[in-house]
Formats: C-alpha cells, sequence, structure tokens
C-alpha cells in the first residue's frame, strides 16, 4: 500500500467521529520533498517548486466543487513539518522562517486574509550535529504569534522502528492528531 495512503484517511475518519459530516479534502503532497520546496520563493532545484502547483490545486479544487453546486468555505490548509526538516540542519534551521512565508504568500495568494493554517510537527531528530538548533521553538513562536495559525506537535506516536520515517500506525495516529486541532 505503500504511496496510496496518507493522514488525511484517519484525519476525515476523526472528523467525522466529532460529528463532522460537511467536508472535503483536497490532498496535494509530494513525498521527499523538504519545507523550501513549498515556499514562494522554491528551492534550488526548480523541478521541485511545489508552491505555484500547490495555489493553482486549492483555486481548482474550489472551482470543481463549486461547479458540482456546492458551497465552498476553506476551512485551512493542514501542513506538517516532518522528517527531512525535523533532521538536516538547514531545513531545520530556516524551518520556521519559510513556514512564515508559505503561509503569509498562501493568504494573498488565495485571497483571504485569516485564513487558517493548521501544522502539526512531529519531534525533531536527536542526534549532536543539530540538537542545537531549536527547531520546535522556532516553529512554536510563528504559530503563537498568527491567531490564524494552530500548532500541534504530535508526541507519543507508537513505536517507530525508524528515527525519522512514519510507518503504517504512525501515519495513522498523526491523522488523528491533526484532525484534533481542526474544529
Amino acid at each position: 500500500m505503500y504511496d496510496t495512503f496518507g493522514p488525511e484517511l484517519s484525519f476525515a475518519r476523526k472528523l467525522q467521529s466529532k460529528g463532522r459530516n460537511d467536508f472535503a479534502i483536497a490532498k496535494f503532497t509530494h513525498s521527499g520533498s523538504q519545507i523550501n520546496d513549498w515556499t514562494p520563493a522554491g528551492s534550488v532545484a526548480k523541478s521541485r517548486n511545489l508552491y505555484p502547483r500547490f495555489i493553482a490545486f486549492v483555486n481548482d479544487a474550489i472551482r470543481e466543487l463549486q461547479a458540482k453546486g456546492n458551497d465552498v468555505e476553506l476551512a485551512g490548509i493542514v501542513y506538517h513539518v516532518g522528517e527531512n526538516d525535523m533532521s538536516m540542519p538547514p531545513y531545520r534551521r530556516d524551518a520556521s522562517g519559510w513556514l512564515q512565508e508559505m503561509i503569509s504568500q498562501s493568504r494573498i495568494d488565495l485571497d483571504r486574509p485569516t485564513l487558517s493554517w493548521y501544522v502539526s510537527q512531529q519531534p525533531p531528530t536527536k542526534n549532536e550535529r543539530v540538537n542545537k538548533i531549536d527547531v520546535r521553538t522556532a516553529i512554536a513562536e510563528i504559530c503563537a504569534a498568527d491567531p490564524n495559525a494552530f500548532l500541534n506537535f504530535v508526541t507519543e506516536f507508537p513505536e517507530q522502528q525508524k528515527q525519522l520515517v512514519l510507518d503504517t500506525d504512525g501515519i495513522l495516529f498523526l491523522g488523528e492528531q491533526m484532525a484534533e486541532q481542526v474544529n
């Protein structure tokens, strides 16, 4: 089942268990990307600049739902700061600034100045070469300063075989935890 599902399944199930049935999930992802690939400026690898495609995807999804007769409210963006961003020094060092750029520019480009961003973050890698880079606090400060950005620092994952990569149980747990912060 690799590459065919993600936390959106348990996320949706959790929302439904909370009595929510009036939602649609539009998933845009790119496995193996780093946070800078998602920023408006993009990364050095231009083929991995995801931001323009992401914004187009959101607008297209809204138009498609409206064309089918649905009233659509973009309730928010759910974004997970994960694996590489929690371990590699340049990503870990700059993740909070890049997240802030993404949030700010998306609100402009989607013409939604108060668009909610629901950010989840898994624990940073524990390694002496990066332990001095406090990515957890940096991201928490970005979200705390923004009344429409909500951070869920996800802990207590089921036991994982690898330090960075989430297995199926970890992915399902992540989706449930992400849904906890959504009204």
